[in-house]
C-alpha cells in the first residue's frame, strides 16, 4: 500500500480489502498507519487470515467493532482519518463518528482508485487466467444452442462451466439476450426461448483469485440478414480500431472517440448509447473510464486493464456488442482474448464463422 504518508487510513470495502491484502472475506476492516497494516476481523475468518497474512507482515486482530481503530487513533496521535467516501455507508460513518469523537475525515477514494488501476505483472497473469476461463466456458456452451432453449438455460450452462474450469464465481449477472432483447444493453436474462433467425448477445465474465474478466459476443442463430451483417461489420471495425490505435497517454475520452468515429462513418453513432470501456480488476467496473463524458478526462497508462466494447442498439429489433478485456503494455493495447471476433453463425447445432 502506498499510503505511508498518511498517519491513519481505514478500508472497509470488501473488494478493496481483497486488493490490498489478498485475503477474501465478507466482513472486517483494515487499519493502515505509517508503521503497519492490520486486519480486524471476526472469528469466522480470524484463524485463516492469521495463517495467510501474518507471514506477509500484516497484523490480524480478532474483533468486529471499531475499538481497535479507536486505539490506533490514540496511539498514533491522529487527528484525521482517511476513508473512501465512495464506499463508506452512512451507518458506517455514523459509527465512526461515535467511536472517534473529534476526528476529521478526508477522502482517499481517488488515490485508492488510481493505485488499483495500475496492475503489476502478477495481477495481469491472474486477469489473463480469468479471461481464459471465461472464453473457454463460452465456447463450451455453443453445443447447447438449439431452438426452444431459454436465455436462463444458456446462462446456467455458462456459469456451471466457469466453476468447472476453475473460477470462483461470475463477475456479474450473466446477460444472455435473444432476438430483440439484444437491443437492451443490460438486458435481464430471462425465460425467452430461442427461435430461428435471431441474434444472440452474451455479456459475461468470471472471477479468478479475486480478479474479474469481462467479454461480450454477439452471434446469429440461423441466417443473418444484410442489415444485421452491415451493423456487425461496423461494430467489428470500431472494436479493432480502438484495439489498434489507443495509446498510452491518451485520455479515456480520446480513446472512446476512436471507436465512435468509425460508427459515425457508418451512420450508427447515435445507436452507440454507452461508453467504449471501463477499468477491470477486483471490481468489474473501476478506473479508468473510456467515455465521452467528463469522467473520460483521465490518462491511460501502462498496466491499466480495461474493456473495449463498442455496440449499436436498434430498439425493438436487435443489438450488437463486441467486447474484450484488454491491457496496456509498452504504450499499446493488447487483448487477453485468443479467439477472433469473426461473426459466429449457429446452424444445425454447429458453429460456423461468417466471412464478410
Amino acid at each position: 500500500m502506498k499510503f505511508c504518508d498518511y498517519d491513519l487510513c481505514l478500508i472497509t470495502d470488501e473488494k478493496e480489502r481483497m486488493y490490498f491484502l489478498g485475503f477474501a472475506s465478507t466482513d472486517g476492516y483494515v487499519v493502515h498507519t505509517k508503521n503497519k497494516t492490520s486486519l480486524v476481523i471476526d472469528k469466522r475468518y480470524y484463524y485463516a487470515a492469521k495463517k495467510q497474512l501474518e507471514p506477509k507482515g500484516f497484523d490480524v486482530i480478532c474483533g468486529s467493532d471499531f475499538g481497535f481503530l479507536a486505539e490506533a487513533v490514540v496511539s498514533n496521535e491522529a487527528h484525521v482519518l482517511g476513508i473512501d467516501f465512495g464506499v463508506t455507508t452512512i451507518s458506517q460513518l455514523n459509527a465512526l463518528k461515535k467511536a472517534l469523537p473529534g476526528i476529521e475525515f478526508f477522502d482517499i477514494g481517488p488515490e485508492l482508485e488510481y493505485e488499483a488501476s495500475i496492475k503489476n505483472p502478477e495481477e495481469i497473469k491472474v486477469i489473463a487466467k480469468a479471461c481464459a476461463i471465461a472464453e473457454k466456458s463460452f465456447l463450451e456452451t455453443i453445443p447447447f444452442f438449439e431452438t426452444g432453449v431459454t436465455e436462463a438455460d444458456i446462462a446456467a450452462e455458462l456459469e456451471y462451466r466457469f466453476k468447472k474450469n476453475g473460477a470462483s464465481d461470475k463477475s456479474f449477472d450473466t446477460i444472455v439476450a435473444f432476438g430483440a432483447n439484444s437491443a437492451v444493453p443490460h438486458h435481464a436474462t430471462g425465460k425467452t426461448k430461442l427461435k430461428e433467425n435471431v441474434p444472440v448477445l452474451m455479456d459475461f465474465g468470471c472471477i479468478y483469485s479475486g480478479y474479474c474478466s469481462d467479454m461480450t459476443r454477439t452471434m446469429f442463430y440461423g441466417e443473418p440478414d444484410e442489415k444485421f451483417l452491415q451493423a456487425y461489420k461496423a461494430v467489428y471495425e470500431a472494436h479493432f480500431a480502438a484495439l489498434n490505435n489507443i495509446k498510452a497517454g491518451m485520455t479515456g475520452k480520446e480513446a472512446d472517440a476512436i471507436a465512435r468515429s468509425v460508427l459515425e462513418k457508418y451512420g450508427y453513432a447515435k445507436y452507440f448509447t454507452h461508453s467504449l470501456g471501463h477499468g477491470i480488476g477486483v471490481h468489474i467496473h473501476e478506473y479508468p473510464c473510456l467515455t465521452p463524458s467528463p469522467r473520460g478526462l483521465c490518462y491511460l497508462e501502462n498496466g491499466m486493464v480495461f474493456s473495449d466494447e463498442p455496440g449499436v442498439y436498434f430498439d425493438g429489433k436487435f443489438g450488437i456488442r463486441i467486447e474484450d478485456s484488454c491491457y496496456m503494455r509498452d504504450g499499446k493495447v493488447h487483448t487477453f482474448m485468443k479467439e477472433d471476433k469473426t461473426l459466429i453463425v449457429l446452424k444445425n447445432g454447429e458453429m460456423q464463422k461468417y466471412k464478410f
